[in-house]
Protein backbone atom coordinates (compact mmCIF):
# COMPACT_ATOMS: atom_id res chain seq x y z
CA UNK A 1 0.00 0.00 0.00
CA UNK A 2 1.55 3.56 -1.09
CA UNK A 3 1.29 6.64 1.31
CA UNK A 4 -1.64 7.81 -0.45
CA UNK A 5 -3.47 4.96 -0.08
CA UNK A 6 -2.55 4.95 3.55
CA UNK A 7 -3.56 8.08 4.37
CA UNK A 8 -6.81 7.09 3.10
CA UNK A 9 -7.27 3.96 5.26
CA UNK A 10 -6.19 6.07 8.02
CA UNK A 11 -9.10 8.70 7.01
CA UNK A 12 -11.68 6.14 6.82
CA UNK A 13 -11.40 4.27 9.80
CA UNK A 14 -10.74 8.01 11.60
CA UNK A 15 -13.90 8.69 10.57
CA UNK A 16 -16.06 5.88 11.42
CA UNK A 17 -14.53 5.24 14.33
CA UNK A 18 -16.49 8.41 15.87
CA UNK A 19 -20.17 7.62 13.14
CA UNK A 20 -21.55 5.67 16.25
CA UNK A 21 -21.03 8.93 18.77
CA UNK A 22 -23.26 10.82 15.31
CA UNK A 23 -25.35 7.82 15.30
CA UNK A 24 -26.38 8.23 18.96
CA UNK A 25 -27.28 11.68 18.68
CA UNK A 26 -29.93 11.49 15.52
CA UNK A 27 -30.91 8.12 17.06
CA UNK A 28 -32.28 10.36 20.21
CA UNK A 29 -34.78 12.66 17.89
CA UNK A 30 -35.30 10.14 14.91
CA UNK A 31 -36.82 6.78 14.58
CA UNK A 32 -34.23 4.41 12.60
CA UNK A 33 -35.91 4.32 9.27
CA UNK A 34 -36.35 8.08 9.36
CA UNK A 35 -32.72 8.59 11.04
CA UNK A 36 -31.58 6.09 7.53
CA UNK A 37 -33.83 8.71 4.89
CA UNK A 38 -31.95 11.64 6.58
CA UNK A 39 -28.55 10.04 6.06
CA UNK A 40 -29.12 9.28 2.46
CA UNK A 41 -31.40 12.06 1.15
CA UNK A 42 -28.51 14.24 2.62
CA UNK A 43 -25.97 12.42 0.58
CA UNK A 44 -27.83 12.19 -2.50
CA UNK A 45 -28.60 15.97 -2.84
CA UNK A 46 -27.33 17.99 -4.20
CA UNK A 47 -24.22 15.87 -5.12
CA UNK A 48 -26.12 14.08 -8.16
CA UNK A 49 -26.43 16.87 -10.01
CA UNK A 50 -22.84 17.69 -10.19
CA UNK A 51 -21.58 14.52 -10.07
CA UNK A 52 -21.44 12.04 -13.08
CA UNK A 53 -22.68 8.58 -13.30
CA UNK A 54 -20.31 5.87 -13.38
CA UNK A 55 -19.81 3.93 -16.25
CA UNK A 56 -21.84 0.77 -14.43
CA UNK A 57 -25.25 -0.75 -14.74
CA UNK A 58 -28.24 0.54 -12.74
CA UNK A 59 -28.57 -3.46 -12.07
CA UNK A 60 -25.38 -3.44 -9.71
CA UNK A 61 -25.57 0.43 -8.30
CA UNK A 62 -28.98 -0.95 -7.04
CA UNK A 63 -27.10 -4.16 -5.33
CA UNK A 64 -24.45 -1.67 -3.98
CA UNK A 65 -26.79 0.69 -2.46
CA UNK A 66 -29.04 -1.98 -1.18
CA UNK A 67 -26.91 -3.89 0.53
CA UNK A 68 -24.10 -1.49 1.92
CA UNK A 69 -25.90 1.02 2.81
CA UNK A 70 -30.16 0.79 3.13
CA UNK A 71 -29.73 -3.31 4.64
CA UNK A 72 -26.39 -2.17 7.03
CA UNK A 73 -27.74 1.07 8.32
CA UNK A 74 -31.59 -0.22 8.70
CA UNK A 75 -30.68 -3.19 10.60
CA UNK A 76 -27.99 -0.72 12.40
CA UNK A 77 -30.38 1.59 13.78
CA UNK A 78 -32.69 -0.90 14.97
CA UNK A 79 -30.47 -2.74 17.04
CA UNK A 80 -29.50 0.44 18.86
CA UNK A 81 -32.90 2.35 19.41
CA UNK A 82 -33.68 -1.78 20.57
CA UNK A 83 -31.06 -1.21 23.21
CA UNK A 84 -27.51 -2.00 21.50
CA UNK A 85 -24.95 -0.50 23.37
CA UNK A 86 -22.88 1.65 20.98
CA UNK A 87 -19.53 0.25 21.75
CA UNK A 88 -21.26 -3.50 21.15
CA UNK A 89 -22.53 -2.34 17.80
CA UNK A 90 -19.25 -0.97 16.67
CA UNK A 91 -17.42 -4.37 18.31
CA UNK A 92 -20.37 -6.96 16.36
CA UNK A 93 -20.33 -4.76 12.89
CA UNK A 94 -17.08 -5.52 12.55
CA UNK A 95 -17.42 -9.38 11.83
CA UNK A 96 -18.55 -7.85 8.16
CA UNK A 97 -14.05 -8.57 8.27
CA UNK A 98 -14.37 -11.90 8.46
CA UNK A 99 -17.32 -12.09 5.88
CA UNK A 100 -15.60 -10.57 3.37
CA UNK A 101 -12.50 -12.04 3.64
CA UNK A 102 -14.02 -15.34 3.86
CA UNK A 103 -16.67 -14.62 0.60
CA UNK A 104 -13.81 -12.99 -1.51
CA UNK A 105 -11.94 -16.00 -0.74
CA UNK A 106 -15.11 -18.40 -1.79
CA UNK A 107 -16.57 -16.05 -4.32
CA UNK A 108 -13.19 -14.40 -6.26
CA UNK A 109 -10.55 -17.00 -5.18
CA UNK A 110 -8.47 -14.61 -3.46
CA UNK A 111 -5.23 -16.25 -1.39
CA UNK A 112 -5.61 -15.44 2.41
CA UNK A 113 -1.92 -15.78 3.14
CA UNK A 114 -0.92 -17.36 6.97
CA UNK A 115 0.08 -13.85 8.10
CA UNK A 116 -3.19 -13.07 7.28
CA UNK A 117 -4.78 -15.63 9.09
CA UNK A 118 -2.42 -15.17 12.70
CA UNK A 119 -3.31 -11.34 11.70
CA UNK A 120 -7.44 -11.93 12.15
CA UNK A 121 -6.95 -14.85 14.38
CA UNK A 122 -5.28 -11.50 17.23
CA UNK A 123 -7.61 -9.44 15.76
CA UNK A 124 -11.04 -11.85 16.50
CA UNK A 125 -9.20 -12.92 19.80
CA UNK A 126 -9.02 -9.28 20.88
CA UNK A 127 -12.97 -8.57 19.59
CA UNK A 128 -13.57 -11.52 22.03
CA UNK A 129 -12.10 -9.90 25.06
CA UNK A 130 -13.26 -6.34 24.19
CA UNK A 131 -16.97 -8.63 24.17
CA UNK A 132 -16.38 -9.83 27.07
CA UNK A 133 -15.38 -6.49 28.52
CA UNK A 134 -18.84 -4.87 26.82
CA UNK A 135 -20.67 -7.86 28.42
CA UNK A 136 -21.90 -5.64 31.30
CA UNK A 137 -25.67 -5.98 31.36
CA UNK A 138 -28.44 -7.64 29.65
CA UNK A 139 -27.96 -7.25 25.80
CA UNK A 140 -31.47 -7.97 23.38
CA UNK A 141 -31.06 -11.22 21.52
CA UNK A 142 -33.15 -9.64 18.71
CA UNK A 143 -30.62 -6.40 18.95
CA UNK A 144 -27.78 -8.99 18.11
CA UNK A 145 -28.87 -10.82 15.64
CA UNK A 146 -29.59 -7.81 13.72
CA UNK A 147 -26.24 -6.39 14.02
CA UNK A 148 -24.83 -9.89 13.09
CA UNK A 149 -27.43 -9.30 9.71
CA UNK A 150 -26.13 -5.55 9.36
CA UNK A 151 -22.51 -6.73 9.29
CA UNK A 152 -23.10 -9.86 7.02
CA UNK A 153 -24.93 -6.74 4.78
CA UNK A 154 -21.64 -4.67 5.03
CA UNK A 155 -19.83 -7.63 3.57
CA UNK A 156 -22.37 -7.99 0.99
CA UNK A 157 -21.74 -4.59 -0.37
CA UNK A 158 -18.01 -4.91 0.11
CA UNK A 159 -18.16 -7.49 -2.83
CA UNK A 160 -20.13 -5.96 -5.07
CA UNK A 161 -17.91 -2.78 -5.17
CA UNK A 162 -15.20 -5.43 -6.10
CA UNK A 163 -16.91 -7.02 -8.43
CA UNK A 164 -18.19 -3.36 -10.03
CA UNK A 165 -13.95 -2.55 -9.91
CA UNK A 166 -12.17 0.91 -10.70
CA UNK A 167 -14.92 3.30 -11.17
CA UNK A 168 -15.01 6.76 -9.69
CA UNK A 169 -15.29 5.62 -5.71
CA UNK A 170 -17.39 9.35 -5.49
CA UNK A 171 -19.87 8.46 -8.49
CA UNK A 172 -20.46 5.27 -6.73
CA UNK A 173 -21.04 6.30 -3.31
CA UNK A 174 -23.72 8.87 -4.83
CA UNK A 175 -25.52 7.19 -7.42
CA UNK A 176 -25.37 3.79 -5.66
CA UNK A 177 -27.94 5.04 -3.12
CA UNK A 178 -30.06 6.38 -5.67
CA UNK A 179 -32.55 2.32 -4.29
CA UNK A 180 -30.89 3.23 -0.85
CA UNK A 181 -33.53 6.46 -0.48
CA UNK A 182 -36.29 4.92 -2.34
CA UNK A 183 -35.63 1.96 0.17
CA UNK A 184 -35.93 4.11 3.28
CA UNK A 185 -38.47 6.45 2.24
CA UNK A 186 -41.01 3.58 1.52
CA UNK A 187 -40.15 1.84 4.54
CA UNK A 188 -40.23 5.30 7.21
CA UNK A 189 -44.00 6.34 5.19
CA UNK A 190 -45.17 2.68 6.19
CA UNK A 191 -43.97 2.38 9.46
CA UNK A 192 -44.71 6.09 10.48
CA UNK A 193 -47.13 7.58 8.40
CA UNK A 194 -46.30 10.84 6.26
CA UNK A 195 -47.69 12.92 9.58
CA UNK A 196 -45.60 10.94 11.76
CA UNK A 197 -42.46 11.57 9.21
CA UNK A 198 -43.59 15.65 9.58
CA UNK A 199 -43.57 15.46 12.96
CA UNK A 200 -40.38 14.06 14.22
CA UNK A 201 -38.65 16.29 11.34
CA UNK A 202 -40.20 19.79 12.37
CA UNK A 203 -39.57 18.68 16.49
CA UNK A 204 -35.30 18.17 15.25
CA UNK A 205 -33.09 20.65 16.76
CA UNK A 206 -29.21 21.54 15.81
CA UNK A 207 -28.08 18.29 17.93
CA UNK A 208 -29.91 15.95 15.87
CA UNK A 209 -29.33 17.63 11.98
CA UNK A 210 -25.40 17.70 13.88
CA UNK A 211 -25.82 14.07 13.93
CA UNK A 212 -27.47 13.22 10.18
CA UNK A 213 -25.27 15.37 8.60
CA UNK A 214 -22.23 14.14 10.17
CA UNK A 215 -23.49 10.81 8.90
CA UNK A 216 -24.63 12.00 5.57
CA UNK A 217 -21.48 14.04 4.37
CA UNK A 218 -18.40 13.07 6.53
CA UNK A 219 -19.43 8.98 7.50
CA UNK A 220 -20.94 8.06 3.85
CA UNK A 221 -20.18 10.21 1.50
CA UNK A 222 -16.39 10.52 2.53
CA UNK A 223 -15.89 7.09 4.75
CA UNK A 224 -17.36 4.97 2.13
CA UNK A 225 -16.10 6.75 -0.87
CA UNK A 226 -12.68 6.44 0.33
CA UNK A 227 -13.42 2.57 1.33
CA UNK A 228 -14.77 1.47 -2.35
CA UNK A 229 -11.23 3.37 -3.57
CA UNK A 230 -9.27 0.85 -1.42
CA UNK A 231 -11.33 -2.32 -2.12
CA UNK A 232 -10.96 -1.96 -5.95
CA UNK A 233 -7.29 -1.55 -5.57
CA UNK A 234 -6.38 -3.85 -3.03
CA UNK A 235 -7.43 -7.61 -1.88
CA UNK A 236 -10.08 -7.63 0.40
CA UNK A 237 -7.96 -9.62 2.66
CA UNK A 238 -5.58 -6.60 2.69
CA UNK A 239 -7.76 -4.37 3.41
CA UNK A 240 -10.67 -5.59 5.71
CA UNK A 241 -8.40 -5.70 8.80
CA UNK A 242 -8.02 -2.25 8.80
CA UNK A 243 -11.45 -2.00 9.99
CA UNK A 244 -10.81 -3.95 13.57
CA UNK A 245 -9.40 -0.36 14.62
CA UNK A 246 -12.60 0.81 14.65
CA UNK A 247 -14.37 -0.54 17.63
CA UNK A 248 -11.30 0.24 19.63
CA UNK A 249 -11.55 3.95 18.80
CA UNK A 250 -15.15 3.49 19.19
CA UNK A 251 -14.54 2.46 22.82
CA UNK A 252 -11.54 5.17 23.52
CA UNK A 253 -13.96 7.92 21.83
CA UNK A 254 -16.94 6.52 24.59
CA UNK A 255 -14.06 6.99 26.89
CA UNK A 256 -12.95 10.54 26.75
CA UNK A 257 -16.46 11.93 25.58
CA UNK A 258 -19.23 9.91 27.03
CA UNK A 259 -17.69 9.23 30.24
CA UNK A 260 -17.59 5.07 29.38
CA UNK A 261 -15.75 3.19 31.50
CA UNK A 262 -12.78 0.54 30.51
CA UNK A 263 -12.15 -2.32 32.07
CA UNK A 264 -8.72 -4.50 32.17
CA UNK A 265 -10.91 -7.08 29.34
CA UNK A 266 -10.87 -3.64 27.12
CA UNK A 267 -7.77 -2.43 27.30
CA UNK A 268 -6.38 -6.76 26.93
CA UNK A 269 -8.62 -6.50 23.89
CA UNK A 270 -7.22 -2.90 22.58
CA UNK A 271 -3.63 -4.44 22.59
CA UNK A 272 -4.61 -8.14 21.16
CA UNK A 273 -6.49 -5.84 17.84
CA UNK A 274 -2.91 -3.80 17.84
CA UNK A 275 -0.53 -6.95 17.66
CA UNK A 276 -3.16 -8.22 15.03
CA UNK A 277 -2.87 -4.64 12.93
CA UNK A 278 1.22 -4.92 13.40
CA UNK A 279 1.29 -8.68 11.85
CA UNK A 280 -0.66 -7.55 9.44
CA UNK A 281 1.10 -4.90 8.00
CA UNK A 282 4.46 -5.86 9.15
CA UNK A 283 4.46 -9.58 8.77
CA UNK A 284 5.02 -10.20 5.53
CA UNK A 285 8.59 -7.54 5.90
CA UNK A 286 9.34 -9.62 9.32
CA UNK A 287 9.25 -12.89 6.80
CA UNK A 288 10.81 -11.72 3.87
CA UNK A 289 14.31 -10.66 6.37
CA UNK A 290 14.34 -14.23 8.18
CA UNK A 291 14.26 -15.44 4.91
CA UNK A 292 16.91 -12.85 3.29
CA UNK A 293 18.57 -13.61 6.95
Amino acid sequence: MNIKDGLIAATVIGVWGITFLFTKIALTELQPMLAGTMRFVLLLFPAIFFIKKPDVSWKWLALYGLTISFAQFALMFSAMALGMPTGLVALVLQSQVFFTVLLAALLFGEKITPQRWLAMVLAAAGLGLIGVGQAQGDVPLVALLLMIASAFSWASGNLVAKKIGRVNALGLVVWGNVWTVAAFVAVSLMMYGFDGVVQQLVGMTWHGWVGVLYLAYIGTFLGYTGWSWLLARHPAAKIMPLAFLIPVEALLVGFAILDETLNGWHWAGILAVAAGLLVHLFGGRWQIKSKAV
